[in-house]
């Protein structure tokens, strides 16, 4: 953060910075009133991304993709995350799910106001909402989610009836539209197409007298009674801790994967259409072809079952190395690896069933020697403890926080849907409460 007061280029309310998911939403809410000036800035790209890009039939994260940014971590491995505007809902697989009902027991509101912002969103147990959420249909399950199905509703309970996920099958619920005949991700642009400001890479945060003033950026310093970081935790983390100094911890899910290669094709346009929750905490997530199907320009490596520890995911660090954000996202302690084994036991029981019988070569199952990440990084500033219900920062005015960087809790269902939700109703108290 600089206090360097050279003449502004631009002034402004509210600046919102990050114009991913969290960002369209927190844009759109404080946009509704015409006399209040919000600037939603964009590093990437400001026009929404091509239907070539949100193809369901494909993940434009390859290397040289233009609406990712690959983030350096300390142990080398692949962190991803979105770019441009709609951010991560423009490139991750459509996947849709709430946490689980009782998920949400540390966020400071009601659960009737919960449920309300996540109707708004996924149009509750019918479907639908500003982000056309629909269940992933028997048709587009492909031989493996079918089989997968096949196998586990003679174990597990049946799934949800309504729009909360249980422990047992959970058929994913997905952001995604037919367009021309094309199966496409809906974003959150798409959803609420606020006016983004793109190639607008926020370098810093600007203060004087130890509050948050507004932005400082290539094109100059852009001054805002608020600023509203939506960047993404890592994005959100490189920004404020020059703030706030020492280190923020950070939780990921990690993931074993189980492989094996496939008797006949296995295409489909859904990457991840089903996935069974476990009463200890972990999500099998059923992938429905090779990763080299949906990703251009990466090695065929088998169909992968994921097995990803939820509820005691790792614990890692974000800090500063000299003029170096350094981000190390953690690896599973000894229970974590205890927990992910027995899911992975589970999943070799499952491969050598007559359920999977026609589809499993024999003899090619195998099991990724390392542990890997869902890139669900979150909990940086969480709410409660760093953060107020309206994402305000304690002791830092001026700043507020409306990403997943505040989720306080672990949830059992990926945290696209919840972040976008959380956004909402920070967005609602920022305007409640008069703080913008």
């Amino acid at each position: 953060m600089s206090g360097h007061r050279a003449r502004a280029v631009e002034t402004a309310d509210v600046v919102v910075v990050g114009a991913g998911s969290a960002g369209c939403v927190v844009a759109d809410r404080l946009s509704r009133d015409a006399g209040r000036k919000t600037l939603l800035l964009e590093a990437g790209h400001a026009l929404p991304p091509r239907t070539a890009v949100t193809a369901m039939s494909r993940l434009p994260i390859a290397p040289g993709s233009e609406r990712v940014r690959r983030v350096r971590e300390r142990r080398g491995r692949d962190v991803v995350r979105g770019y441009g505007a709609g951010g991560s809902s423009a490139v991750n697989g459509g996947y849709f799910l709430r946490g689980h009902r009782d998920d949400y027991a540390a966020w400071p509101w009601p659960a009737s106001r919960i449920d309300d912002a996540f109707d708004v969103l996924d149009g509750g147990a019918a479907g639908g909402g500003v982000m056309r959420v629909r269940e992933v249909l028997d048709g587009e399950l492909g031989p493996a989610g079918s089989a997968f199905e096949t196998y586990w509703r003679t174990r597990v309970a049946a799934g949800p009836e309504g729009a909360w996920p249980v422990v047992g099958v959970n058929r994913v619920r997905s952001n995604s539209i037919r367009d021309g005949g094309v199966l496409r991700r809906w974003t959150a642009m798409d959803a609420f197409a606020p006016a983004v400001r793109g190639g607008s890479e926020v370098i810093s945060l600007a203060s004087a007298g130890g509050r948050v003033t507004g932005v400082h950026t290539a094109a100059g310093r852009i001054d805002a009674a608020t600023v509203v970081l939506t960047a993404g935790t890592l994005g959100t983390a490189e920004l404020v801790l020059p703030l706030l100094g020492g280190e923020l911890s950070v939780y990921e899910h990690p993931e074993s994967l189980v492989r094996f290669a496939a008797r006949r094709p296995l295409r489909t346009q859904v990457l991840l259409p089903t996935v069974v929750h476990t009463a200890d905490g972990l999500e099998i997530r059923c992938y429905s072809d090779d990763f080299a199907s949906f990703i251009d320009g990466i090695p065929a490596g088998g169909v992968p079952i994921g097995v990803a520890d939820m509820t005691h995911g790792t614990t890692g660090r974000i800090g500063i190395e000299g003029d170096e954000v350094v981000i190390d996202l953690g690896v599973p302690d000894a229970g974590g690896l205890e927990r992910l084994s027995e899911g992975v036991d589970e999943v070799l029981e499952m491969l050598h069933s007559p359920a999977f019988d026609g589809l499993v070569e024999p003899g090619s199952v195998t099991v990724d020697p390392v542990v890997g990440l869902s890139s669900h990084a979150w909990g940086t500033l969480p709410l409660g403890a760093t953060v107020a219900p309206d994402g305000s920062v304690h002791g830092v005015p001026g700043l507020h926080v409306a990403d997943g960087s505040v989720l306080p809790a672990p949830l059992r269902s990926g945290p696209h849907a919840s972040v976008m939700a959380t956004a909402a109703l920070i967005a609602e108290e920022l305007v409640a409460g008069e703080s913008v």
